[in-house]
């Protein structure tokens, strides 16, 4: 932010205490200008910021604008518009509200379940509510804390239990499931890249998306909800709620925001954080809310990851997205990618129990989903190693034998006996006898069976079960339509009662392609790709900076010189076309009133008799004194260009 100019700052501020990193029409940024500002100065500081990268313009389709300082650029701006003492830690006495489970363990619990068994939907599109409810039975996200991350009245519109809505918008967002014609749908590149993703690297994704995506839409709540995310709260230690606000009112950060809402929608927030596993609610001696960051904490998303988007909480159908980057340092290096049997293990318990530390890699966890039941997901991670998930592990497409092998490579001092003994034990039972779809020929008379029965090309093809009725071999299918045609007894090609169907198979089971991983990209939202509905990105206007200060003062050339560059007196009547021109063009004008010069902005020109209106910037004392003024209130006079950016023509 080195060489903004002072104007642009008291700009900036002004944006920033008003509307955060809101969305705002461009008719909004004249009431934001600050009193010793011009029109022109403002003009020319909303473009200075917007080549600093610090404001951006959009156009939406009916052309309407809008300008938003970038929610990245959130957190630098609170520190260099608005310092403070460093914040004071307080003791907190009684715990009111335990962190709750990692969310990203929830995501995982999530996906594991779609991968089991699906999330089909109905053919008005909805989800099946059975499945909803199973899928709400894994979960172990409660729904109370997140209530207050969105406003009361959108409560009413959630057609899930909360928890689910949330889950699933997340997924979506993420790109690990999509939509389908008949199913929600795992996305299996997308996800590979993901479990590739240290668990420190999953929760600050997620908090970026929770960040832009999550709590009251006013510009004070957004205020807050970046200054809690703040370096100045580390995790562990205790924060009185009241210390936040009172910082927050002294800089102008509430606005006309009421006390007791802000109050209200900054401890919804925070609650809603320990249902995510990420802070602890408590209180003091004295009753203040309190609050601490677990050891869980995540980090601020980086420059250039948030979304420009307004607040809209209505339930739709996800769109397409566009992939963009994180920053180099936020994934997963090449080197970071460990084979197999160098990557930390579990443990497997004599009683059948699989402990997870939390350096095993999120792969591993993947695949133990598939063949162990997932009891919890908190800091140690365990699973239970049981025959109903061996024979599910095997209808998903892993072998009794593969697991157990995969089990013993990976587990940290191998299988222990017993647990091998059993596990092989129960191998003996599967997969000896399997249920299988038969085709069948069915003929129109006797006479047709005996036909085909004496054809000599087709007796090891079929084999005849009733005088009308044959069995044929799958791999025989095509060679019996050939020969049935070539002697006049073609079948249809589509074959009764059979539906095309997708394979079952547990995704990655072949483990992962150690050297084909993409590092994860989160998809860039252009539009709403979750369940809420957020209104879709309006296209940027592209800064033209030349061209956009020319169009500050037009018709430039057309003025008298002497009005801009001469300090003098004037008649009457030229008086009031310098200071008319002042209007037309938004610019300050110095004039020289009873033997002292001083600064006025003319806002409004009435005539029968002619005034001028407007602000007069004192110097002693400081301040701005709104006046109105008739041509000989003043002597001297002279127009006051504001210097441009660019030595352009204008300048």
């Amino acid at each position: 932010m080195n060489g903004i100019t002072a104007e642009a700052l008291l700009v900036l501020q002004k944006i920033v205490k008003a509307c955060a990193a809101r969305p705002f029409a461009e008719a909004q940024a004249e009431q934001l200008c600050p009193a010793a500002l011009c029109r022109a100065e403002l003009q020319l500081a909303l473009l200075e910021l917007r080549e600093a990268g610090l404001l951006e313009l959009r156009q939406k389709l009916w052309g309407e604008r809008l300008y938003q300082i970038p929610e990245s650029h959130l957190p630098p701006l609170h520190r260099m518009l608005f310092p403070h003492e460093p914040v004071q830690a307080v003791n907190a006495i009684k715990m009111d509200k335990e962190a709750g489970p990692e969310l990203s363990g929830e995501l995982f619990r999530a996906l594991a379940f779609i991968a089991e068994e699906g999330l089909p939907l109905t053919a008005k599109g909805a989800i099946h509510k059975k499945n909803i409810n199973r899928l709400s039975a894994c979960l172990t996200l409660p729904e109370e804390p997140l209530k207050g991350l969105f406003p009361a009245a959108q409560q009413e519109v959630y057609p899930f239990p909360l928890p689910v809505m949330v889950i699933l918008d997340l997924l979506l967002c993420l790109g690990l499931v999509r939509r389908g014609d008949s199913a929600y749908l795992l996305e299996t590149e997308m996800l590979e890249s993901w479990l590739h993703l240290s668990g420190k690297q999953m929760s600050s994704l997620l908090y970026g998306l929770v960040l832009c995506r999550y709590g009251q839409p006013d510009p004070a709540g957004q205020h807050f909800r970046y200054l809690v995310s703040s370096a100045d709260y580390p995790p562990g230690m205790w924060f009185a709620l009241r210390d936040i606000l009172e910082r927050m009112l002294g800089a102008g950060l509430a606005q006309d925001q009421d006390t007791a809402a802000l109050e209200a929608s900054a401890r919804g927030w925070l609650t809603g954080l320990a249902g995510f596993g990420w802070c602890e609610l408590g209180s003091s001696e004295d009753g203040a809310v309190c609050f601490r960051w677990t050891a869980a904490r995540p980090q601020l998303p980086p420059i250039g990851a948030a979304a420009f988007s307004s607040r809209s909480i209505d339930v739709q159908e996800p769109a397409d997205v566009m992939e963009g980057s994180l920053e180099q340092e936020d994934l997963p290096q090449q080197d970071e990618f460990r084979q197999a049997s160098d990557s930390p293990g579990f443990i497997v318990q004599p009683d059948f129990e699989v402990l997870v530390p939390a350096e095993c890699p999120y792969s591993h966890r993947w695949l133990l989903a598939g063949c162990a039941e997932l009891q919890h997901s908190d800091d140690l991670w365990s699973y239970r190693l049981t025959r109903e998930k061996l024979e599910s592990a095997a209808e998903q497409g892993m072998s009794p034998e593969a697991v157990i092998s995969w089990l013993a490579a990976h587990a940290r001092g191998g299988l222990p006996a017993q647990v091998e003994l059993s596990l092989r034990q129960w191998c003996k039972g599967i997969g000896r006898t399997e249920l299988a779809e038969a085709i069948l020929l069915a003929c129109r008379s006797e006479a047709d069976g005996n036909d085909i029965a004496a054809h000599p090309r087709l007796s090891g093809l079929l084999a005849r079960i009733g005088p009308l009725h044959f069995i044929v071999r799958s791999e025989g299918v095509e060679a019996v339509r050939k020969e049935l045609g070539a002697a006049g007894m073609a079948p249809p090609k589509r074959i009764a009662g059979q539906e095309a169907q997708p394979g079952r198979d547990w995704p990655l089971v072949n483990g992962s392609r150690t050297g084909d991983i993409a590092a994860y990209a989160l998809p860039v939202h252009r539009q709403a790709t979750g369940l809420f509905a957020f209104a879709p990105v309006p296209p940027l206007i592209p800064l033209n900076l030349h061209a956009t200060e020319e169009a500050v003062l037009t018709g430039l050339a057309a003025v008298p010189q002497m009005w801009i560059k001469q300090w003098r007196k004037y008649h009457a009547t030229t008086a009031q076309k310098v200071m008319e021109q002042a209007v037309e063009w938004g610019v300050k004008v110095r004039l020289s009133m009873e033997g002292e010069v001083c600064e006025f902005i003319p806002a409004r020109i009435s005539r029968n008799p002619w005034e001028v209106q407007g602000a007069l910037l004192l110097a002693k004392p400081d301040r701005v004194q709104e006046v109105r003024l008739n041509a000989a209130d003043w002597q001297e006079m002279q127009l006051m260009i504001p210097k441009m950016r660019r030595n352009s023509s204008s300048a």
